[in-house]
């Protein structure tokens, strides 16, 4: 054998043996992760960060574990709700998208945080609206929630991440509406 080929084979042979070890470590070493991807924290920097760390497929390595910490922890409504059971049977289908045009419902806005996850016939959206600095925008959490019925999620929810308020104007989403949500788990 030549020493190209010997060369080669070597190289081969390491490339195999990292992939190998990359692929029983990544969990416990997230060889692709860095805290430095998250330094900026305006709103698309924060939407970044929490899309990063809930996504199965994320560069943490960790899988569905911060997902499912999330929903457990944050969302006590989905994780104890028997029509969201198949989505938290199988967190690691669930696709994770930043800044989501709303095509559906023909207003051309931005989710800044859109989860999807398809497992047969069960369809479900989350929509979580990141508002640590901005003002809401007029029928705003409203046509969110109309894109999520417009995809054909049977199972969906609208999450709102606002420092100072609870809840959003009345100008995003009028009172009887958002009571309507509350109370059949979709908000």
């Amino acid at each position: 054998m030549s020493t190209v080929q010997s060369l080669i084979s070597d190289v081969s042979q390491k490339i195999n043996a990292l992939e190998t070890a990359q692929a029983l470590y990544s969990r416990q070493l997230s060889p692709d992760f860095s805290t430095f991807d998250y330094i900026n924290t305006d709103e698309l920097g924060l939407s970044r960060i929490l899309a990063a760390l809930l996504d199965p497929k994320g560069s943490h390595a960790q899988q569905e574990s911060f997902l499912r910490l999330f929903v457990e922890h944050c969302l006590p409504v989905i994780y104890k709700d028997d029509n969201w059971q198949v989505f938290l049977n199988n967190l690691e289908k669930t696709e994770v998208f930043l800044e989501e045009v709303t095509g559906k419902s023909n207003t051309r806005r931005r989710m800044d945080i859109y989860l999807r996850c398809q497992v047969g016939d069960d369809s479900y959206g989350i929509c979580i609206e990141n508002k640590p600095y901005a003002v809401d925008q007029h029928n705003q959490l409203i046509d969110y929630y109309k894109e999520l019925e417009g995809k054909g999620h049977i199972n969906r929810h609208i999450i709102y991440l606002n420092e100072n308020n609870d809840v959003p104007s009345e100008y995003s989403v009028d009172t009887k509406t958002l009571e309507s949500w509350i109370t059949s788990n979709q908000f």
